[in-house]
């Protein structure tokens, strides 16, 4: 069975967003969705998890280091909010903390695509007043979200 099937999100509606949001920021934006965190060969926490897909997706290659990442594993029901250096300075831990339980909370009502759009309208509030699009800004990173099976 598609993971499509099993992880009921809208693609098309965050890649939508996500396409807004950049139209508004000089930050690059990512959604990474899988079935479970890995297992080998260590057992990670969410953010462990995200740290390294944040690195595998070369989010950190970010002119500004302005990327950020929406990490989420369905079946685990765990979530993850990676900032790079450049927002991570304006906002911290806490703000990250904050947007991860706030998605959770949707997830719980099984309101996955609202619950992330949620987050996101939060995140891109600070991205645009930290880094507003600025005269011939260019897409650096993909704006697909990734469902990894």
């Amino acid at each position: 069975m598609p993971l499509f099937a099993k992880i009921p999100v809208d693609k098309k509606q965050l890649e939508a967003a996500i396409a807004r949001l950049e139209q508004q920021t000089s930050a690059e934006f990512r959604i990474f969705i899988e079935r479970k965190i890995p297992s080998k060969p260590t057992a990670l926490s969410a953010y462990e998890r995200a740290l390294v897909v944040f690195s595998q997706l070369e989010m950190h290659q970010t002119v500004a280091r302005n990327g950020v990442l929406i990490y989420i594993a369905y079946d685990d029901r765990q979530c993850a909010i990676i900032g790079d250096i450049g927002i991570h300075q304006y906002v911290g831990d806490d703000f990250w903390q904050t947007e991860c339980a706030r998605m959770t909370v949707h997830f719980k009502q099984k309101h996955y695509t609202e619950g992330i759009l949620v987050s996101m309208e939060q995140i891109g509030e600070q991205l645009i007043r930290h880094f507003p699009v600025q005269p011939g800004d260019q897409n650096e990173l993909d704006n697909e979200v990734i469902i990894h099976d």
